[in-house]
């Protein structure tokens, strides 16, 4: 037996030197080409025979298969170096790193790039930190947004820098040597690194909330209200930061209303090697912030900061590798740290095998994914990708019917598929199904997932308006004020009421968007002191200027 462990530990430790010994024997891009055609024809063969219990993490099969993804990469590399791409080739955990996480909305060719440079000047870095590395690329591949933090701070007032990749990967892997982080950053996967390095400040910055900020990871949550809340600035509805310089001293210094102290506090994490995320949410009298950490690896707080009796549905993330929203069910996901077992790195395995590789021979690597893995979300988008190609109606109804019934537990995804459905009813003239499932939406969503339930109704008063059915569409709008009568102004404020009333001035129907606000206001019963009843009486000002 002790024998056998020997031969076994042999073997895992020569599949290294398999990959280096291929780039040894394939040195020039000109036969890459040819040689990735006859590599992904003897996976293919090998995997039609075998099938999907042949592929496994770590096994020579995947290193093969990603070395096929790999040499797919160099026509993204446009005058890359072919010797360093080969170098970064043969770094098994950063291109599996790079392939399980690169995505659509990412400049491939950026990204490449960077881990170019960062293989060129920066080569001990980059093997002894390859999913650090890879973070930085997917996150540097683009600018970051004109307004980022937020949108209630002057561009001018923060101190921002352009932002150089490589001295990034030196001077953290310095920070990580010294011991000055309060995560090992070699036990953080890419999907939480990102949430690290995501942020365009100086090191002076970072280095002032290392040295001033002392709260310990378990209760790091307090750093939030460490900051002093700034009431003055709320009473006379300063929303956007009144100051020149938006370092974090001088927030600690002057004070803030919740987006500060949610990006303090966000800010200051990052500085001690902790991912952070920062929230934006809607609840019953206005918008909130707040923010949530990586307590320890696979296990996020996401609720620091956060008032349980403003109602708030659900926050809003930023993903720092795309600039979107990160999906509710994402946020989930990511908090149960679902990525670090083993059951999921199977299933991605073979879900981007199956992607690869087209329906006619990846089906057969999706089923094996999902009955492993039964939520396994990039199997589902994968299959409804292929059926929305070439589905019939009818395959196309069954398999959303069971993508509802599987995620009945995340509203957000249950009402994408809901609305899957509806699209489908609506297309074959099905109008009795087309209002059940308009009515499960609203119904199903009304009290802990409101926003849903008023996103589905604002997307009916939008119809019945393009339609020119303005009696409709007024009819609607006074349904759904009833329906959601007491629950976040926030929401039903910016997701209903103010696009209806903006709409019905643009397309010349005053009167009704005077009755609208009208009726709005007898609802939401806000106070004039509340973001939302500030917001009202702007809209007031609107409908009276016409």
């Amino acid at each position: 037996m002790k024998s056998l462990i020997c031969i076994l530990s042999a073997l895992l430790l020569a599949l290294p030197d398999i990959r280096a010994s291929w780039w040894d024997h394939n040195p020039s891009p000109e036969t890459w080409a040819q040689a990735r055609e006859k590599l992904g024809n003897q996976l293919r063969q090998k995997l039609k025979e075998e099938g999907p219990a042949a592929l496994k993490p770590e096994s020579s099969l995947e290193q093969e298969f990603r070395l096929w993804q790999w040499l797919g990469e160099w026509p993204e590399a446009k005058g890359g170096d072919p010797k360093i791409f080969a170098e970064l080739g043969k770094n098994q955990v950063l291109i599996r790193a790079y392939l399980e996480n690169i995505k659509k909305e990412d400049r491939r060719g950026q990204v490449l790039d960077i881990l170019s440079k960062m293989q060129a000047l920066s080569s001990q870095e980059v093997k002894d930190l390859p999913a650090l590395a890879v973070a930085i690329a997917l996150v540097f591949d683009q600018p970051f947004p004109a307004n980022w933090p937020h949108h209630q701070v002057p561009a001018s007032a923060v101190p921002r820098e352009v932002v150089d990749p490589v001295r990034c990967l030196k001077e953290m892997a310095q920070l990580q040597t010294r011991r000055r982080y309060a995560l090992n950053l070699p036990d953080l996967s890419v999907n939480e690194l990102k949430f690290l390095v995501d942020h365009p400040l100086p090191e002076s910055e970072m280095e002032w909330a290392r040295k001033n900020v002392t709260t310990s990871r378990s209760s790091f949550d307090k750093v939030f209200s460490s900051i002093r809340y700034d009431f003055a600035r709320l009473q006379v509805g300063v929303m956007t930061w009144p100051y020149p310089n938006y370092r974090l001293a001088d927030i600690k210094e002057k004070g803030g209303i919740c987006v500060d102290q949610g990006y303090f506090a966000a800010m200051a994490g990052k500085a001690k090697g902790l991912p952070t995320l920062f929230f934006t949410g809607q609840g019953d009298s206005g918008g909130h912030a707040w923010f949530g950490y990586l307590d320890a690896p696979g296990r996020w707080v996401t609720d620091c900061g956060k008032y349980a009796e403003e109602n708030y549905p659900v926050g809003q993330a930023m993903d720092p590798q795309t600039w979107k929203p990160i999906t509710d069910t994402e946020l989930t996901f990511l908090a149960k740290g679902r990525e670090r077992s083993e059951g999921y790195r199977q299933a991605k395995l073979w879900t981007d095998y199956a992607t690869a590789m087209g329906p006619q021979q990846g089906s057969l690597f999706i089923d094996a994914a999902l009955a492993l893995q039964p939520e396994f979300l990039s199997a589902w988008s994968v299959r409804g990708t292929w059926l929305d190609q070439t589905g019939t109606p009818q395959a196309r109804e069954e398999f959303w019917q069971a993508f509802v019934k599987r995620f009945a537990r995340y509203p957000d995804l249950k009402v994408a598929g809901q609305e899957k459905l509806l699209e489908l009813a609506k297309a074959r003239g099905d109008e009795t199904t087309a209002k059940n499932l308009e009515r499960q939406i609203l119904v199903q969503n009304r009290t802990k997932r409101f926003d849903l339930s008023i996103g589905a109704t604002a997307a009916k008063v939008g119809e019945k308006i393009e339609a020119g059915d303005w009696v409709g569409a007024e009819s609607a709008y006074r349904q759904a004020l009833r329906e959601f009568k007491g629950q976040s102004g926030g929401h039903l404020l910016y997701g209903l009421i103010a696009p209806f009333v903006e709409t019905a001035l643009a397309e010349g129907q005053p009167k009704t968007a005077k009755n609208a606000l009208q009726e709005a206001k007898r609802v939401l019963k806000a106070g004039k002191d509340t973001l939302v009843g500030k917001a009202l009486e702007q809209l007031e000002a609107l409908v009276k200027a016409e």
